[in-house]
């Protein structure tokens, strides 16, 4: 072809697409407006005209987690008669091997492999999965402003190198993809700390008490009374329904047992003027029994969320999923139930036994992560899990592997140093032996 040929080639290559990119908006105009399209219906339209707009056989908005280097479809057009999608695919899919996805992802910049015969020879493992995926060409945009999917086309027949449009719609798909994810959330109704009326009061006692209702928080500060703290948490994990005066002064505060009926009006009184800041219900009621949390209200405590993270995750059959509602379950844990009356009688055995548990999710955790390779997410579990229990010594195990298989030795020998100052020196010399011989 002469120069002068080309060059009108390439011009009408232009303006071709440029008409394209115009005729592909206004065809998603109508339904981009339309006000009975759900975010599934919208989002698929627009995948569809990224397919018809590259002359693609697939177009897909693909969830990744770049912690632990997985990757799912979530939505996808399939221009084919058989829609193979989830029948080539795992559930969760590995991104170890696509170094160079994964660092396209991070710096938001555009992928494209116009013919991914080339990497067979220097990414034999990525090549590989091009050819599972019946892929000979691909080209995908992050989902912008941060990294929470991509959205990929294959084998494009045309304006390989015309990411611009590809960005246009990431950016549109992703309205739909984030209003899809808000109505997932108002929709897991099996969430017990989903507050959906006045009723509903969630109890936080990991670390500090807090109370939660539709109208607001309430922090430990806010009832500027120790004892209304212990009152509410000695009822709250209490088996019983009621309490007596009596009873309850005996058992949180066996010094001071004078005239314990008049001190607990006082402390009930001073409990209501605070919570009626956020609630009109009361939240203890006096009975013939005594005192109790009142029945016509919801409670929900974040202990027995903890619990119910624990038992699901040791029954999940997936990896991700165990992963998952253990962070769910860790994230929840902010140090010891009502750390501020920590050495108290009536709450030690209670308060060791989710710290325990605490210490036993986290490792199981941390080690999860590591068969995962996922030393980011391990690193911030482990250190975060350090600062609420130092003494445990699989904590400091577990982030000193992770660093070292990251090759920062020198952050391991400070790790190190730490151990030695926090743990016993029999703590520190089981650590020792842990990592000599590379046990879990």
């Amino acid at each position: 072809m002469q120069p002068s040929e080309e060059f009108e080639q390439n011009s009408f290559d232009r303006i071709q697409c440029a008409l394209d990119i115009v005729h592909t908006i206004d065809e998603l105009e109508d339904p981009l407006q339309s006000r009975s399209s759900t975010p599934k219906d919208t989002a698929l339209r627009i995948l569809e005209a990224a397919c018809k707009f590259y002359d693609a056989d697939w177009c897909g908005l693909i969830q990744v987690d770049l912690d632990l280097r997985l990757w799912t479809p979530f939505w996808w057009h399939n221009t084919g008669v058989e829609d193979k999608t989830t029948i080539l695919t795992e559930e969760f899919e590995s991104a170890d091997f696509l170094d160079r996805w994964v660092l396209a992802i991070r710096k938001n910049l555009p992928m494209v492999v116009p013919d991914t015969t080339v990497v067979k020879d220097s990414h034999p493992t990525e090549y590989n999965l091009y050819q599972r995926l019946s892929i000979k060409s691909v080209m995908a945009v992050s989902l912008e402003p941060r990294p929470i999917a991509l959205l990929a086309v294959r084998n494009p027949k045309r304006y390989l190198h015309q990411t611009s449009m590809l960005r246009v719609l990431a950016y549109v798909l992703l309205a739909s993809y984030n209003e899809q994810k808000m109505l997932n959330r108002l929709q897991m109704v099996c969430i017990p700390t989903t507050i959906k009326n006045n009723t509903d009061i969630y109890i936080s006692l990991f670390g500090q008490l807090q109370i939660s209702t539709s109208s607001g928080t309430l922090k430990e500060s806010d009832y500027n009374s120790p004892r209304i703290s212990q009152l509410l948490t000695y009822l709250l994990i209490s088996n019983e329904k009621a309490h007596s005066s009596l009873e309850i002064a005996q058992a949180l505060w066996p010094d001071d047992s004078t005239n314990p009926a008049k001190n607990m009006r006082n402390l009930i009184y001073r409990l209501r003027q605070t919570f009626g800041l956020i609630s009109d219900a009361e939240l203890i009621v006096s009975t013939a029994s005594g005192y109790q949390f009142n029945p016509k209200i919801h409670i929900i405590a974040d202990y027995q969320q903890f619990d119910e993270f624990i038992r699901s995750a040791s029954a999940a059959s997936s990896i991700i999923n165990r992963v998952e509602l253990l962070k769910s379950a860790i994230d929840l844990y902010n140090g010891k139930i009502l750390s501020s009356a920590e050495g108290e009688h009536w709450l030690i055995q209670f308060a060791t036994k989710y710290h325990i548990a605490y210490i036993g999710a986290v490792n199981e955790l941390l080690k999860q992560l590591a068969s995962l390779h996922s030393y980011d997410l391990l690193n911030q579990y482990a250190m975060r899990s350090l600062t609420i229990a130092p003494e445990n010594t699989k904590g400091y195990y577990w982030l000193i592997r992770s660093l070292k298989a990251q090759g920062m030795d020198e952050l391991a020998s400070n790790e190190y140093r730490l151990a030695k100052q926090k743990l016993t020196d029999n703590e520190y010399l089981d650590l020792l032996d842990l990592l000599a011989n590379n046990q879990e």
